[in-house]
């Protein structure tokens, strides 16, 4: 029995059917509960046991638990059984069997069919219904097997059973080898829900994360055990994406699908990075788009022209409504990031609603968003939503910059005109006189050259490639990216590349959302019409040790003017 006991919170139906199975005396694997939804596009694809019989094959066994279970020849009924138990269990063993015989090619003519079990309602199969009746065991035959080998007999005789009348399924010709069912097990192992051995990993996260929160930020975590929604309010620097991913794990932890979604597709990267680590299959992570086009199934054509980005979300939409489609791409609980991006884009807001069950007013959800200096949303935009969600949700504020020295915080403020309020004080108050430097260049080779300088005094230093992050401030094709990567002889590597070695890259408004020891800002050549100012909040913000920023010469008086005019606050 893997896990060697069963969580009495389990269904009860599962329960009984554990117990039973646990005190037969045959020599079969049995697997309880696994998530193939990461093998499915991430829609959720269960299977409730998976039970390996050595001299037969796999069965795949779906457990419903009510009382009372019917089909009308439309529609199951109780409501809460939204899917055929039989196309489930179907779904999942398809989905089982593509992935075994991926990674176990000696699995490849191992038989693999499936069955239902309704532990405590009667059923008998109505003609309307195309399944056969030795297909499911309902309460009166679970309850006729009194012993755990009489359950054991039973189950193996619906299992050849199926395999005889399938023409497609070929009868295994000799037994699993013992070297065989440790493979399979060892194949189910990242895919299992429950997983107690996990129990002492999370304590020791719990433990390294108390040491990075600080007191306005531990508050949130409890909050979000006691509300079902949650919306977090923050500037860049204080802890929203780090407390996100936190409370996606507990979540998971507690046997609920959660989906971490965000809006930016390099923090999307980076999350899913970081999720992956878990091997827990009820945790998605990755921007919003990526995680919906999987879930649907829509693929990005080559080239793809304005008409096709702009129609997707419609496209989205009118898949997730789909019947067949709606159950398995739902979430029992979501975690949303840059939930500024979000919420003002209706049509992305309208697809991530049909993830909920609930809807935005009654589903289970944190959001975390910068409302107050909005990069690319405008204010207006967000009005309407913003008002609705705080009026669903328990609020939490935070304002201590938890990621930048005071000095780089302070620089961000005065050249942004972010919002004053921002922030209430830095945990960082150090960093020398060295924390942050202003370079002035004449032309693109002078600003190449001196990139090249300011990155070997990091390196110097004792910084490596991987600390580095250079920005463009505008667009890459217009930037001094190519040019520096002619001139310079270190590895650059495109920013959200897990792993690779490097100088990484981006630009200021790709970056947003993530951070790095020294962040170089190039391509800066400021004026008084037309200018984002909003970008230097967005790009100074990523550095946790040191900026550097590097302008056209032509700009420094109009840098100056606009640090003069900050106001004495930030002196």
């Amino acid at each position: 029995m893997i896990p060697g006991f069963i969580d009495e919170s389990a269904p009860p139906g599962e329960v009984a059917l554990y117990r039973k199975l646990e005190s037969a005396q045959c020599d079969w694997t049995v697997i309880h509960s696994l998530d193939l939804a990461p093998s499915n596009h991430n829609r959720r694809t269960e299977l409730d046991f998976v039970i390996l019989i050595p001299d037969v094959g796999i069965l795949c066994v779906e457990v419903k638990s009510h009382r009372e279970i019917g089909f009308d020849g439309d529609r199951w009924y109780p409501e809460s059984i939204t899917k055929s138990p039989f196309r489930q269990a179907q779904d999942a063993r398809f989905t089982l069997r593509r992935r075994l015989v991926d990674r176990l090619a000696a699995f490849s003519q191992v038989p693999v069919v499936h069955c239902c079990i309704f532990p405590r309602a009667d059923f008998a199969v109505p003609p309307n219904l195309s399944v056969q009746p030795y297909e499911v065991m309902d309460r009166g035959r679970f309850e006729a097997c009194t012993t755990g080998d009489a359950l054991s007999d039973a189950l193996k005789a619906m299992a050849l059973r199926i395999i005889d009348v399938d023409s497609t399924i070929t009868p295994l010709k000799a037994p699993l080898s013992g070297q065989q069912v440790e493979d399979f097990v060892g194949f189910c192992f990242p895919i299992r829900t429950r997983r107690p051995e996990k129990n002492a990993e999370i304590r020791y996260r719990e433990e390294e994360l108390e040491k990075l929160l600080r007191e306005q930020q531990r508050p949130l975590l409890r909050l979000t055990e006691y509300n079902p929604r949650v919306l977090v309010e923050g500037g860049a620097g204080t802890g929203k994406s780090l407390i996100g991913l936190e409370v996606a794990r507990r979540k998971a932890a507690q046997g609920l699908r959660v989906a971490y979604l965000c809006f930016n597709r390099l923090i999307g990267q980076w999350a899913a990075n970081q999720l992956e680590t878990d091997r827990n299959p009820l945790l998605v992570g990755g921007s919003a788009l990526s995680v919906l086009m999987s879930l649907t199934g829509v693929s990005v054509p080559d080239n793809p022209d304005d008409d096709f980005w702009s129609d997707l979300p419609l496209q989205i939409q009118d898949r997730l409504t789909d019947p067949s489609c709606t159950n398995d791409a739902r979430f029992d609980y979501l975690v949303i990031d840059e939930a500024q991006d979000i919420l003002g884009r209706p049509d992305l807001l309208d697809c991530i609603r049909l993830l909920l069950d609930g809807n935005l007013d009654g589903g289970r959800y944190l959001m975390l968003g910068d409302f107050r200096n909005q990069v690319l949303t405008g204010a207006t935009e967000l009005e309407v939503p913003l008002a609705a969600l705080r009026g669903y949700s328990a609020r939490w504020v935070l304002t201590e910059n938890c990621r930048n020295y005071k000095a780089i915080g302070q620089i961000a403020m005065k050249l942004s005109k972010a919002d004053r309020s921002t922030y209430s004080g830095y945990l960082r108050q150090g960093g020398g006189l060295h924390a942050w430097n202003l370079g002035l260049y004449k032309d693109a080779a002078d600003q190449a050259r001196q990139i090249i300088t300011c990155m070997d005094s990091a390196l110097a230093s004792g910084f490596c490639e991987e600390d580095i992050t250079v920005l463009s401030f505008g667009a890459e094709q217009q930037s001094v990216l190519p040019l520096l990567r002619e001139m310079c002889r270190r590895p650059f590597v495109i920013a959200g590349r897990t792993g690779a070695k490097g100088i990484r890259w981006s630009t200021v408004s790709a970056y947003k959302g993530l951070e790095n020891k020294v962040i170089i800002i190039t391509d800066v050549t400021p004026s008084d019409s037309g200018f984002d100012r909003s970008r230097f909040y967005t790009g100074i913000t990523r550095a946790q040790e040191r900026l550097h920023l590097f302008c056209h010469a032509s700009g420094a008086s109009q840098l100056t003017a606009w640090v003069t005019s900050a106001g004495k606050e930030y002196e």
